[in-house]
C-alpha cells in the first residue's frame, strides 16, 4: 500500500442532534472504526483502517456519492502531515495509506482517492484513555471543508 506523506484527506460526518451542520471540527467519536472498517480488515488481512478520501483525487460530492450518504452530512479535512505527527506514548504511530475500493464502488468517479488511517484500532492491552486521547487529538486537527 502506498503511504501518503502530505496533502489533505477528508472525512464525512453525519449531522445529528449532538453534531450540528455548522460544527467547526469533528468530534473524537468520528475516529472510531466502524463495523465495516473492521470486517473489511478481517476480509483482506490488512490492518483496520478508518475510511477517508484524498482531496487531491476525490471531491466532497464524489465522496458523498461513493458512500451513498442519504442523511445530511458534512465534510472535514485533515492535513496528512499532521496526522502522521500525532504521537501518544504506548501507541503505534498513525499512517495514511491508499485503500482501493472494490467493485462496483471502484468504478465511481473519485474512487481512486479512497484511503485509510491505520493505527486507530484499540489492541488488547491498550488503555482506553490513550486511544481516546489519540482520537481527541485528531478531532482537534480537523477543519470544515466547503462542499
Amino acid at each position: 500500500m502506498e503511504e501518503l506523506q502530505d496533502g489533505v484527506v477528508s472525512r464525512l460526518a453525519t449531522v445529528k442532534h449532538d453534531f450540528p451542520p455548522d460544527s467547526s471540527r469533528l468530534r473524537f467519536w468520528h475516529f472510531e472504526l466502524s463495523q465495516n472498517d473492521r470486517s473489511h480488515a478481517e476480509k483482506t488481512g490488512n490492518p483496520p483502517r478508518l475510511s477517508v478520501f484524498d482531496t487531491g483525487r476525490t471531491t466532497v460530492a464524489q465522496a458523498l456519492a461513493i458512500r451513498g450518504v442519504e442523511q445530511e452530512s458534512v465534510a472535514f479535512g485533515l492535513q496528512v502531515s499532521e496526522i502522521r505527527a500525532v504521537r501518544v506514548a504506548g501507541l503505534d504511530p498513525l499512517r495514511v495509506v491508499r485503500d482501493p475500493l472494490e467493485s462496483p464502488l471502484a468504478e465511481m468517479a473519485g474512487a481512486d482517492g479512497h484511503c485509510g488511517i491505520e493505527g486507530l484500532a484499540r489492541r488488547p492491552g491498550d488503555p482506553k484513555a490513550l486511544v481516546r486521547e489519540l482520537r481527541v487529538r485528531l478531532a482537534d486537527l480537523s477543519f470544515s471543508l466547503a462542499p
